[in-house]
């Protein structure tokens, strides 16, 4: 049986994540600058976290202990869930 890898494309899944944020800018009520830090600081934090993602994965095929877990998805959540 084949294992799969699944691999993520950082800049298509940051600009998915900011799409899904509800950043509503009013520019006379807000600041501009500071709503375009908050969507930078969103974008690339989901761009890094695919990109964690990534090598995660990447790194499971070669690892030959997976210390106990089953599957790459299990060891990529326990790994991710160490940021």
């Amino acid at each position: 049986m084949a294992q799969e890898r699944v691999q993520l494309d950082p800049q298509k899944f940051a600009e998915q994540f900011l799409n899904t944020l509800d950043i509503d800018v009013q520019p006379k009520e807000q600041n501009l600058e500071s709503a375009a830090k908050q969507a930078l600081a969103a974008y690339l934090s989901a761009y890094f976290l695919a990109e964690r993602f990534n090598s995660t994965e990447n790194s499971f095929f070669v690892d030959k202990d997976n210390k106990g877990i089953k599957s790459s998805y299990q060891r990529i959540l326990s790994e991710l869930n160490d940021y």
